[in-house]
């Protein structure tokens, strides 16, 4: 996994200076993200693994897939990433695109698993709570994991809380064993 960061980081960040300089980082988001799903199929793996496929045959494939919405700019990186044999890195370049995307419009992006699903007020007040301590627009996403048995975990970046009942119970054991 930390390999195929480090694949995509100088393409995720061409692409994004790129996009920026053209003002398209939305029309980038949507083709990285599109290119990354295909990539991610299982068929399209066992295409790129196999080498009886050219890189003109996978390029087809993609280009087949995403139809008119991929750019000619779009059809270059997958050339240059099919010459390189990086393909397979494809998610990771959408991944980082959007970290990269997400710095330029500081927008910070939160994940909030909880054992029931939030009503809208505690919602809203999560949000204003996620809103002043990051002094930004947060956006949330909600989950819900049954197997928390009650409280919520918070991600945001690699800044995590786990208030669970579980992981409470976890450090509870933890105490009593020493």
């Amino acid at each position: 996994m930390a390999e195929l960061m480090t694949i995509a980081r100088p393409y995720a960040e061409a692409a994004f200076a790129f996009a920026k300089d053209k003002n398209q980082l939305t029309e980038w988001s949507d083709q990285l993200a599109n290119l990354a799903l295909i990539a991610s199929d299982e068929a399209m793996q066992a295409m790129l693994d196999n080498p009886a496929y050219t890189e003109e045959n996978v390029i087809t494939v993609f280009e087949g897939v995403m139809g008119d919405k991929l750019s000619a700019e779009g059809r270059n990186l997958l050339t240059l990433m099919a010459e390189n044999k990086r393909l397979a890195a494809l998610p990771q370049v959408s991944q980082t695109f959007e970290v990269l995307r997400d710095a330029e419009e500081k927008r910070v992006r939160a994940t909030v698993i909880s054992a029931q699903e939030a009503t809208d007020e505690q919602k809203t007040k999560l949000s204003a709570a996620l809103n002043a301590k990051f002094d930004a627009e947060v956006e949330v996403t909600y989950e819900v994991d049954p197997e928390l048995i009650g409280g919520i975990k918070i991600k945001v970046g690699d800044w995590a809380v786990d208030g669970s009942a579980v992981s409470q119970l976890n450090k509870l054991g933890a105490a009593i064993a020493q």
